[in-house]
């Protein structure tokens, strides 16, 4: 701490190296004179105490000339402001009802000196200092001022920064300030604002109720409005802050209306809007900068947008007009609870002009009234009123006649809070007047009096205030000076007939018992929509269970897209931030929202095929059963027959017992040993010596922090040197502080000392002591930074007063060409010259302003080294600076810097550690964005960068790698030529192709042997043609579908059965004509069964077959076709059948033919020929049939490429079917019992019948 004000007292010494001269010099007056008397709009009412009051009676104010060339015009103000004026007037009318009360400060008479702040800082600052000091222009030097000051308490200001400002100084000597209508939330700072009350409640909890009221119609999504000032601002951060905790809402843009008139600025604001998906508009700004915004959005015609009010302008009338209302209406606002005031409007009726009014006692506010009320001006007129038809103000006008929103009371809301301001200044004043000597509160039991009235003194009264208003409030503050807090919600009522209503529709309060609570009488809300509902404003729409939430890169946590959880994992609430998945044995269901149990499959004997099979099998028990009872019966008879929890001390079931007081351990960094933080300095303790001690080097080293420029200044040690106390030294010129630091440096007291001084022990200090032998940082100058900065500022005055001084008659820069002389000096004048000023230093450093009156800023950055020996040392590591080319640029050398670690390495501090590839950030409920978990993509979704905010699906034919870091092709499956199961089935096929080609080659080979003959050889050779067919067709199922091999797959194994049942058929018939014909009559039969009969026979049936597949060709051809329904990471190739019916005609044609054949050849199966081959085609046809009844349900219940195995075998299993039945037996004749392929014994059995 000493070495801070070391620091101070050097800096001191530096100005008063320059201003040492200056009062004794002749070039001042010995008197003291205001630096300038202000214009100011005002009332004043002389009395026995003051009370001072601001007011914003102007709504706009001109911008003074700021070149400096000429001396600054005083600004006025514009845009009368009938309301404000009447709350001044409710000031006056409260202070004239006090001096009638006898009951109230009797014998006391209140006078009030009233001010217009025209809604501008430099303004309201003036008026706070003229109420403060006073307008007297002249003080003479060695006269003692007495009395009291010119005002003993201030009611006011109404603007936030206006108080801020004003508080900040007039809280210096405590001077009382009751404002009516500031409502920041940082005022409430007991140790910035010592003196400041309010009889508003603050912002913080306006912006609460503005959050519940948010909450309650679900409006997560909105755009926040702001005035440029304390008020806006302060209100701003309050709300994004509590958004951010509560986690009720976003912002979805967040704009700074201008001050001034800046189109183009309100332009870019309300084309944000415009683009803007918020339908709700949150708007903290005083009524005279919406004004401009609005002219904006009418303009562009911005509709469909609910607005909501702060209590600034939720009671603004001039934004309550029709042209208006299509735009706000249906607003919804924030107001002052409202109060009644008997006898005010009968007050203002007798408010009268002073037609001699002067100015310097600042009347001028009632005239301006007067004019603008009547639309009149008092003589003297403007230049070109009278002669433009305007009239003249008599003072005589009646204002009970006036449509004016002036006299109606029935809304009084700021009119309230200024009436039980002054009332509450009234109270603690009688308060004070009612104290008995000897009892008081202050030293010695004392009383306050008029005459001896501090205005720290009326604060403590001010303090315990307590009083009931006549309208039934009662007004006290609490220890930060704020009422307990109420609000009216207000709605903004656009009636049919165009006319406007404010009406009340509910409120928000605290209370002790309850806490906040909101009141809404949702029927009374008028919504200036079609629907005459509240909009709908969310930025994203919630996440229904089954889906969960993934934040929008770069957009705030509202914004997000709900996407489906994957398969196995559920969410069965709204808005989840991740999917949880399913136990072991159980599975999401379709929409997610719950895990069923996984469904089992097993040939049950519940569904079709297990019904099938089942009957199946019990029809074939049956049979054998009889065949069993058949075979007994007739037993000579041969036939050949085939997934833990952790726990920590926030568990009240684990730990019910643990309490703890204690703070943040960032609080008790020694106390705790909590080492291993790297520290970073803000500049005003970089170079702090105070902690650059051993004790605290174990937790500070390695500190890495920002430093002020260092610098030297030459003869600066030797200056110090020469420092010496003033014997006797005089505070009136400010020498008492180089005598406490002589006693500090020196550890002795000055004559007198205090009581006890001598007797301890104490040194006396005679001023003679050597500074150079003392141990002391004060003359340590190797490391000077804020002494250089007060350097250069002073030789920065100096250089510009040199500039100024040489200034040429004639040549001058203010207006005439004129030069600024010391006499006639005024502190504009110097700004001017300060403004252009350049100049270099000693140490080699230019200096020189930018049109802000900043300079080019730069910092050293420092770096804390501990030493081996213990020892501390703050070494420069690099720096920070602006340039013009390269903007901000950090230069680092990092060799240099020494890290406090084990690792003598740079620390790792995340919240949480960077997302890899394959993974996705999930944002923590409830925690900075910097926290967040690292979610595996789900399946098909893969991330390639690090913290991705989603997983970015994969195209179509390619799924995610196990790591989910790219893309891979899917898995393809088809029946590949390739693997065992398509190389059994082709060698099957080619086996089937070849045994055809040899049966062929025998029957060629023995054509003319009975066996043949009888069998009519001419169809047996077509049947193994169309049987090699058969064979053949089953390879154009075995590989990679492709759209010729899907069109002619089916046709073809269509065309070849039908071909080889026709002939198989045609066969039966043939057979069935001859049994007929060797019965007498029956010889016309083989007339119809010739070989060209038979022929044509078979190319009629295999036509239809043909004109069926060609039809199907034509209509809905087969097609190759990607399924993914079985694996979504694998591509099964198969051939879409197209029509389903056309599928099933085919086959159902093929199964016609083999029905009619299997019929006929049972029926002719006991012929009287040794060799009936109807015997052979009944047995093929039943195998035939048998095959492809199984192959049915197989077919559909087989996934995938088998499937395609599953028809190929069938294909295999009927063609060997018909091959070994039909042509096993006559080639076992042929080739292994010759003496059977004889006509004889062909014949045998028919001659032995």
């Amino acid at each position: 701490m000493w070495s801070l004000l070391q620091t101070n007292l050097l800096l001191f010494i530096l100005l008063y190296s320059y201003f040492s001269s200056a009062v004794a010099s002749p070039l001042f007056p010995s008197s003291c004179q205001l630096q300038r008397q202000f214009h100011l709009n005002g009332i004043h009412k002389s009395g026995d105490v003051i009370l001072g009051g601001l007011f914003q009676v102007h709504f706009f104010s001109s911008v003074a000339d700021l070149s400096f060339t000429s001396q600054p015009q005083q600004p006025t103000c514009h845009g009368f402001y009938e309301l404000g004026f009447r709350q001044a007037q409710t000031m006056a009318f409260a202070i004239d009802e006090i001096n009638r009360n006898s009951n109230l400060l009797p014998n006391v008479t209140l006078g009030y000196t009233l001010y217009d702040n025209c809604v501008t800082l430099g303004i309201g600052f003036r008026a706070a200092l003229s109420l403060a000091s006073g307008q007297e222009e002249k003080i003479i030097l060695d006269n003692r001022c007495t009395g009291n000051l010119p005002v003993i308490g201030i009611v006011g200001d109404s603007s936030s920064t206006h108080s801020i400002a004003i508080s900040n100084v007039l809280g210096l000597y405590r001077v009382p300030m009751v404002s009516y209508f500031a409502t920041c939330s940082c005022l409430t700072d007991r140790q910035k604002y010592p003196s400041f009350f309010r009889t508003i409640p603050s912002d913080a909890f306006q912006v609460r109720a503005m959050i519940q009221i948010l909450k309650h119609f679900g409006w997560t999504w909105a755009g926040l409005l702001v005035s440029d000032d304390d008020y806006g601002l302060h209100a701003a951060r309050s709300l994004q802050s509590d958004l951010s905790l509560s986690g009720e809402g976003c912002l979805a843009y967040f704009e700074i209306l201008p001050w001034d008139k800046d189109m183009d600025e309100l332009r870019r604001i309300v084309n944000v809007m415009k683009k803007s998906s918020a339908r709700v508009v949150i708007v903290f700004a005083h009524h005279s900068r919406i004004v401009n915004l609005m002219e904006e959005v009418v303009r562009q015609n911005l509709t469909g947008l609910q607005w909501m009010a702060s209590e600034a302008w939720t009671e603004a009338t001039v934004l309550q007009t029709p042209q208006l209302m299509p735009y706000l209406g249906g607003t919804l606002g924030i107001a002052i609870r409202r109060g009644e005031i008997p006898g005010l409007r009968e007050f203002l009726l007798q408010i009268r002009p002073d037609l001699h009014h002067n100015n310097s006692y600042g009347n001028s506010m009632v005239n301006q009234f007067w004019e603008f009320t009547f639309k009149c001006r008092f003589a003297p007129a403007p230049t070109g009123w009278v002669e433009g038809r305007g009239t003249l103000c008599t003072g005589e006008e009646d204002l009970d006649n006036v449509d004016s929103e002036f006299l109606d009371i029935s809304n009084l809301r700021p009119e309230y809070n200024v009436y039980k301001a002054v009332y509450a200044l009234a109270y603690s004043l009688d308060d004070m007047l009612r104290c008995k000597p000897g009892r008081g509160p202050f030293r010695g039991h004392s009383c306050a009096t008029l005459q001896t009235l501090e205005p720290w003194q009326l604060i403590y009264y001010l303090e315990m205030v307590n009083f009931t208003t006549p309208f039934g409030d009662q007004v006290s503050f609490d220890e930060n000076g704020d009422v307990v807090p109420i609000y009216d919600v207000m709605n903004w009522v656009w009636l049919p007939d165009g006319n406007i209503k404010i009406q009340t529709v509910g409120e928000v309060k605290r209370s002790a018992f309850r806490g906040e609570e909101l009141i809404l009488d949702e029927d009374k809300i008028f919504w200036n929509f079609e629907s005459k509902k509240p909009p709908r404003s969310v930025c994203s729409e919630s996440c229904p269970p089954g889906t969960h939430m993934v934040r929008k890169k770069e957009e705030p946590k509202c914004c997000f897209d709900c996407i489906p959880c994957s398969e196995g994992k559920t969410t069965n609430k709204s808005n989840s931030l991740e999917c949880t998945s399913c136990p072991e044995d159980f599975w999401s269901n379709p929409q997610r929202d719950h895990c069923v149990p996984k469904k089992t499959e097993f040939l049950s004997y519940h569904e079709p095929l297990g019904i099938c099979l089942t009957a199946t099998s019990l029809l074939g028990t049956f049979i054998c059963v009889i065949v069993l009872g058949i075979f007994f019966y007739h037993r000579r008879t041969p036939m050949v027959s085939y997934f833990a929890t952790c726990s920590c001390l926030s568990d009240r079931q684990k730990y019910p017992s643990f309490f703890r007081t204690i703070p943040s351990d960032a609080f008790q960094v020694v106390a705790h040993n909590l080492t291993g933080l790297q520290w970073m300095a803000s500049e005003a303790w970089t170079a702090a010596a105070v902690l650059q001690i051993p004790q605290l080097m174990p937790y500070l080293g390695g500190t890495l922090g920002i430093a002020i420029r260092r610098g030297e200044i030459q003869g600066l040690r030797e200056f110090l040197l020469q420092v010496r106390p003033n014997l006797p030294h005089s505070t009136s010129y400010g020498r008492s502080m180089v005598t406490q630091f002589w006693e500090f440096t020196f550890q002795c007291r000055f004559a007198p000392p205090p009581t006890g001084w001598v007797e301890g022990g104490g040194a006396i200090c005679t001023g003679k002591e050597d500074l150079e032998n003392a141990d002391t940082e004060f003359l340590e100058i190797s490391n000077l930074r804020p002494e250089y900065n007060v350097y250069k500022a002073v030789y920065a005055l100096a250089y510009s007063l040199d500039d100024m001084l040489q200034c040429k008659p004639g040549r001058g820069s203010f207006s005439g060409d004129s030069c600024a002389t010391l006499h006639t000096l005024k502190p504009w004048q110097l700004v001017y010259h300060l403004e252009k000023v350049n100049f270099t230093t000693s140490f080699g450093d230019q200096v020189s302003f930018d049109e802000n009156g900043d300079a080019l800023p730069i910092y050293d950055v420092m770096n804390w080294l501990w030493l081996p020996d213990g020892s501390t040392k703050v070494k420069n590591v690099g720096e920070v600076k602006r340039s013009t080319f390269k903007g901000e640029e950090l230069i680092l050398d990092e060799d240099k810097i020494f890290w406090n670690f084990e690792s003598k390495k740079p620390p790792r501090s995340v919240c949480s550690e960077s997302c890899p590839p394959g993974t996705h950030m999930v944002r923590r409920k409830g925690e900075p964005m910097c926290c967040f978990d690292c979610i595996p993509c789900s399946e098909g979704k893969i991330t390639n960068t690090n913290d991705s905010l989603e997983c970015t699906s994969c195209p179509e034919d390619f799924w995610s790698n196990p790591k989910r870091d790219h893309c891979i092709p899917k898995q393809t499956e088809f029946l590949s030529y390739h693997e065992p199961l398509g190389i059994c089935l082709t060698a099957t096929s080619l086996l089937g192709t070849f045994v055809c080609a040899v049966v062929l080659g025998i029957f060629i080979y023995h054509r003319r042997t009975p066996i043949v003959r009888a069998n009519n050889s001419e169809l047996s050779f077509q049947l193994l043609l169309s049987l090699k067919l058969c064979f053949l067709c089953s390879l154009l199922f075995i590989g990679r579908p492709r759209l010729w091999t899907c069109q002619l797959r089916h046709a073809a194994f269509g065309i070849s059965f039908v071909l080889c049942v026709s002939c198989i058929l045609v066969k039966t018939m043939v057979v069935l004509a001859v049994f007929k014909a060797s019965k007498p009559g029956g010889g016309t039969s083989l007339k119809w069964f010739g070989a060209m009969q038979q022929r044509g026979t078979v190319l009629f049936l295999t036509s239809i077959q043909a004109a069926i597949c060609t039809t199907w060709l034509v209509s809905s051809s087969p097609t190759p076709h990607k399924n993914t329904l079985y694996h979504n990471d694998k591509i099964i190739y198969e051939c879409a059948v197209g029509s389903t019916v056309g599928f099933a005609v085919l086959l159902g044609y093929i199964g016609l033919l083999a029905f009619l054949s299997f019929l006929i050849a049972f029926l002719v199966r006991n012929l009287p020929d040794s060799f009936n081959e109807a015997k052979l085609i009944t047995f093929s046809m039943l195998i035939f049939c048998a095959v492809w009844v199984a192959f049915v349900p197989a077919y559909i219940s087989s996934p995938g490429k088998l499937a395609d195995a599953v028809e190929v075998f069938a294909i295999l299993a009927s063609s060997f079917g018909l091959l070994i039945t039909l042509f096993g037996p006559k080639c076992y004749m042929i080739l292994l019992r010759p003496e059977m392929n004889t006509k004889k014994a062909v014949m045998g059995r028919g001659i032995e019948s």
